[in-house]
């Protein structure tokens, strides 16, 4: 309980029995009185009002990470459907979340996915009115066992034909975060398969099927288990050719 709210559960009782003593025991004098306390505890409700509002902005995220999970919330929405198979869409790169900072969890529960966004102090609290649930939504990675990313990367990087599966992993959850284990930068969680991995995925997503929604974990350099290199996120360098920003831009992967 607040402090605030234990302060006005102190203040009403007290009120009350004062105009019950003056009902029953009062004087003509005693109503000024009554007057004087009255006021005297309405002095404090301004207090009050700044201590909510203290605790109100103690549960809060930066104004430049609300608006990256409102891209987000968009973007997954608009990539579910009949007819969103095999394609991309950019959810605009999330900005540094910061060390116990803001963090996105994704959950499937039944036929729906929701989005838990927490930050505050400590980046523990829940921000209840971003909170969110897409119908029809299953999390999804490019990685894990069973040669998920190399059939990816096979096909929507390299041109090679055929479309060889498995080339994406269902997940229950998955959680977007800011990590200090080595180099300090947004990272991805993936318990189920004991997963921490960048997150270098310059904003983008991948539904197979209008359904499962796709996250990036990345590696610095090469694809593996873990996740696709850097590379394949870059408009530039050595590789850009076969990164999937320019293959969207040159019209070679399809857009949701």
């Amino acid at each position: 309980m607040g402090i605030a709210t234990r302060i006005i559960l102190y203040i009403l009782p007290l009120l009350l029995l004062v105009v019950v003593g003056l009902v029953f025991f009062g004087q003509g004098g005693a109503w000024e009185d009554l007057k004087d306390a009255v006021f005297g505890a309405s002095k404090l409700l301004p207090e009050i009002k700044v201590g909510l509002d203290e605790q109100k902005a103690e549960v809060s995220i930066p104004d430049l990470h609300r608006e990256s999970v409102g891209r987000v919330e968009n973007t997954i929405n608009n990539m579910l459907g009949s007819g969103k198979e095999n394609c991309f869409a950019d959810y605009g790169k999330l900005p540094e979340l910061g060390e116990a900072g803001t963090s996105l969890t994704f959950e499937l529960k039944g036929d729906k996915t929701s989005l838990t966004v927490q930050g505050g102090s400590g980046g523990k609290q829940m921000i209840t009115d971003l909170y969110s649930e897409f119908e029809n939504m299953k999390p999804c990675v490019i990685a894990g066992p069973g040669r998920i990313t190399e059939n990816f990367r096979d096909y929507f990087l390299l041109a090679e034909e055929p479309l060889l599966h498995p080339y994406y992993r269902p997940v229950s959850s998955l959680t977007l975060f800011y990590s200090t284990s080595g180099v300090n930068e947004n990272s991805i969680s993936i318990p189920e398969l004991g997963l921490v991995n960048d997150l270098n995925d310059n904003g983008y997503l991948f539904t197979p099927d209008g359904e499962h929604i796709c996250f990036f974990p990345t590696n610095d350099f090469g694809d593996d288990n873990d996740g696709l290199a850097d590379a394949a996120f870059t408009q530039s360098g050595f590789f850009s050719e076969e990164s999937i920003p320019v293959r969207i831009k040159e019209g070679k992967l399809k857009s949701c």
